[in-house]
């Protein structure tokens, strides 16, 4: 044991996408990577064109829960990215 709190299987049962979520927020931060994608360089100019550029990649679309995906639902997906 590393002495780091591992969530518990309840929380993997009932919130799996929370646990992970969490999960993978605290290994970011342990390896210090940026979180938000204004800290990789994006800025509020860049939206409109992610948003763009990812409406016909089906492959990502298509997994979203939130069917079906439109521009200005990935508009404000990215707005929102860009400092969490």
């Amino acid at each position: 044991n590393t002495g780091q709190e591992i969530p518990s299987q309840r929380a993997m049962r009932d919130q799996p996408g929370d646990a992970l979520a969490n999960e993978l927020l605290e290994l970011m931060h342990e390896l210090d990577i940026p979180i938000g994608i204004r800290k990789l360089g994006y800025s509020e100019a860049d939206v409109e064109e992610l948003a763009k550029g990812t409406l016909p990649q089906h492959r990502v679309t298509k997994l979203s829960p939130r069917q079906p995906v439109d521009l200005e639902q990935l508009t404000s997906l990215f707005k929102e990215a860009l400092d969490m």
